[in-house]
């Protein structure tokens, strides 16, 4: 039964990774609340699930990211967006390291668990409050390759912190660099190209961390998580270019709203019942 349940995230997450309304908030809600998973557990699954939208990431832009690795390449512009991958994975690196070290050793204490729901709340909030101020500020803009290295290194930290359920990288890093001036179009492709180092390292220090504290790595049979990345992968590649014009098409500040006040309602009334 568990099994059918991990396929059933995998599909979310290959639908949810595209819109602004943290894929990884809802998964360690249901995984903590339905299927009373431990919070560090539901942290780490979500990890892998994200191997699987990254496939599609790549898939999608293939094209853009050969010409960023094929160093024979020089113009301008593939320079600039180089060293726009670099510097928002290291800052990225800054943020998120600290942010993930302190999840895990909170999520060794049953009382984190607890309070995970509530946590994801709040960030849900948060993410409703960037939403809504980010389309204030939508106008065409400068392209990425036109940010300066301090403004790259901005949206690297901002994207550090959405390692905690409940915060969207999406909504986040888009509106950051839409704050930053950057034309939106533009800004969705940024975003989704600094998560391919930044999945990548989350996924290895997610490794990491399992192999030097023993803890298991995974609730799961490795054939089960390695079909449900597949499963991601699929659904991912299938829906993005859809979700991603329904992405930019609407607000999803209300929504973010609505599912955070939601689950802080079930945590208050779990604690008063």
């Amino acid at each position: 039964m568990l099994f059918w349940f991990l396929l059933l995230f995998a599909v979310l997450q290959g639908l949810l990774e595209w819109l602004p309304v943290s894929s990884e908030g809802q998964s360690v809600t249901l995984l903590v609340s339905f299927l009373h998973i431990g919070s560090q557990e539901a942290i780490s699954l979500s990890l892998w699930l994200h191997l699987g939208t990254l496939i599609a990431v790549v898939l999608k832009y293939y094209k853009e990211l050969f010409f960023f690795i094929d160093f024979r390449v020089r113009s301008p512009e593939v320079v600039q967006w180089r060293w726009f991958i670099l510097v928002t994975t290291f800052g990225t690196a800054i943020t998120g390291i600290p942010c993930y070290l302190l999840l895990s050793y909170l999520g060794e204490n049953p009382v984190f668990g607890e309070y995970i729901t509530l946590i994801i709340g709040l960030a849900l909030l948060v993410t409703a409050f960037v939403l809504y101020f980010s389309r204030k500020v939508e106008k065409e803009g400068v392209t990425i390759a036109e940010l300066s290295k301090k403004r790259m290194l901005i949206v690297g930290l901002l994207q550090g912190f959405t390692i905690i359920p409940g915060i969207s990288r999406s909504g986040t890093t888009v509106g950051g660099l839409l704050f930053l001036g950057v034309d939106k179009e533009e800004a969705l492709k940024g975003s989704f190209i600094m998560s391919i180092p930044a999945v990548l390292g989350g996924f290895t220090l997610n490794l990491s961390w399992s192999l030097i504290t023993h803890e298991p790595v995974l609730l799961f049979k490795w054939w089960e998580i390695s079909l449900a990345i597949l499963v991601t992968a699929i659904i991912g590649f299938l829906t993005i270019e859809l979700l991603l014009r329904v992405a930019k098409k609407y607000s999803f500040a209300f929504v973010c709203l609505v599912l955070g006040l939601i689950i802080i309602l079930f945590f208050l009334l779990g604690i008063l019942l």
